[in-house]
């Protein structure tokens, strides 16, 4: 997602309902530029036991196309520690199996990932895997200060394709934040020689949190 906004929230039955939007430069992933302006919004239902699920919609794929996430997951917190263990589905509507090559689009499930979610006050592990290809790791580690994200991840495919990056956000104001994302290629040679390098330029985007009333 692009970041918090700004929440209509309601009680029922001990759980909360939030609506966010938001507006981006450029739809980054994990210190890939996708491509173009997006807009995303999202739905998110959780309940005081930890348990929770949402919708998440994005444009700004310029490969993929719109997107929409779904995923449920449980988060507790004792202390300076947290946890939080979900399971997320994404579909496109150019989606394509990364295996088969077969049309995923409008097919929840073709495209899954579990993801493991450690805090201990400021700092934080992240840990991803995709449910259709266990090959593939990606990993974070974050840590705030003064007001300052830092975030370095580290992708491996499993083929051969890795490559990290390090991301710096920071807040200008309630709705407007500022993300310098620096990509590091460590992809194997015969990746790279097939054309397939990442791109190590810097990443620059600005996102907006839209006001909901």
């Amino acid at each position: 997602s692009l970041v918090s906004a700004s929440a209509l929230t309601a009680q029922v039955a001990n759980a909360e309902v939030e609506v966010s939007a938001g507006l981006a430069t450029t739809y980054l992933w994990r210190g890939t530029d996708l491509g173009g302006a997006a807009f995303s919004a999202a739905a998110d239902y959780s309940h005081e036991s930890g348990a929770y699920a949402g919708l998440w919609a994005s444009s700004g794929d310029a490969e993929l196309g719109n997107e929409y996430d779904l995923y449920v997951g449980y988060a507790l917190e004792a202390g300076p520690v947290s946890v939080d263990v979900s399971v997320a589905t994404y579909v496109y509507n150019n989606g394509t199996d990364s295996d088969t090559g077969a049309d995923t689009t409008g097919s929840p499930g073709e495209n899954s990932e579990f993801i493991l979610g450690l805090g201990v006050a400021d700092a934080s592990l992240g840990y991803i895997t995709s449910l259709q290809d266990q090959d593939y790791q990606y990993i974070t580690l974050g840590y705030s200060v003064a007001g300052v994200d830092l975030t370095y991840g580290m992708s491996d495919d499993g083929a051969g394709a890795e490559y990290s990056h390090l991301d710096v956000s920071y807040g200008l104001s309630d709705e407007l934040a500022i993300t310098v994302s620096k990509p590091f290629d460590n992809s194997s040679d015969a990746v790279i020689a097939a054309g397939d390098a990442v791109d190590e330029d810097t990443i620059v985007v600005l996102s907006y949190t839209l006001p909901i009333k």
